[in-house]
């Protein structure tokens, strides 16, 4: 089975909620590739095995995988190229996902310095690496340059075909940015382009993170109802995708404090039940 198929099949299998089935089928295809001495292939997957394990909220897998493809590609003399940088990249990404913003923003320069030697200006990977930035610069909480980042890796996704997932991803991030700053139109105008184009991308596992913003933008409006029903999808797409993680947790959390706000006691201390579950199994 080749790369491509085995990377569709890991994909399939998590949208048919097959969490533990697809992550061991996928580190054992990583360690075949590496005893076959197919590095390029063991990386792939290591970069992929980093991704899951970072949404998941498991750090230490996360960068497990994140520094044995480096490794890789330190052994293979692969320094330099766009592959280095792409995995320099996700380690970044992992890195602002557990809170160490300041190594994750180092990571990008050196990210940064590899695209303008190897790549047109305007490329793709310019704009991945802008809405990166932005990532590390909210937890900074330098919302006004976050935005910006947004701003400029949105211009360049719109400019590319087949990237409806990273535009609506880039929307929804440019609305925590609008919110923060108290625009809250230009941020539920961002949401709704975000929650339409989602609408057509089924088992996307970015939507989570735009229905929790809408549950946030809700909320701040005093729309408690709404933001109950936004915080409640999020929290079962990603029980649904990766159990009750400390994502779903947080999400739990802040339905129960929606559904608190909007007088539904009961409601309210069911989701407070779901969170602490959440909090029990880790």
């Amino acid at each position: 089975m080749d790369l491509k198929n085995i990377l569709h099949k890991f994909d399939e299998m998590l949208a048919q909620g097959q969490m533990q089935d697809a992550v061991d089928y996928l580190e054992n295809k990583a360690e075949l590739f590496a005893k076959e001495g197919d590095s390029t292939s063991a990386i792939t997957v290591f970069n992929e095995l980093e991704g899951f394990w970072r949404v998941a909220g498991q750090k230490e897998k996360s960068y497990t995988a994140a520094e044995t493809a480096l490794g890789l590609i330190s052994s293979c003399g692969l320094e330099g190229g766009i592959g280095h940088a792409t995995t320099l990249l996700n380690y970044a990404t992992a890195k602002s996902a557990f809170g160490e913003a300041a190594e994750a923003l180092k990571l990008y320069d050196s990210v940064e310095e590899i695209y303008a030697e190897q790549l047109p200006e305007g490329d793709y990977h310019f704009a991945a690496l802008y809405n990166n930035m932005a990532q590390s610069l909210l937890l900074t909480n330098d919302v006004t340059r976050a935005g910006e980042c947004f701003a400029k890796s949105l211009t360049l996704l719109e400019k590319i075909e087949d990237v409806q997932s990273e535009i609506a991803t880039c929307h929804a991030n440019l609305a925590i940015c609008l919110i923060a700053q108290k625009k809250f139109d230009e941020g539920r105008e961002n949401l709704e382009k975000s929650e339409a184009i989602f609408a057509t991308l089924q088992g996307d596992p970015h939507v989570d993170s735009m229905l929790a913003t809408r549950g946030q933008l809700e909320y701040m409006l005093g729309n408690f109802a709404e933001a109950a029903e936004y915080y409640k999808r999020a929290a079962t797409n990603i029980e649904n995708r990766f159990g009750r993680n400390q994502y779903y947790a947080r999400a739990s959390r802040n339905c129960a404090k929606a559904f608190e706000a909007a007088g539904n006691k009961e409601e309210a201390e069911r989701w407070l039940l779901f969170a602490d579950s959440a909090k029990d199994r880790r």
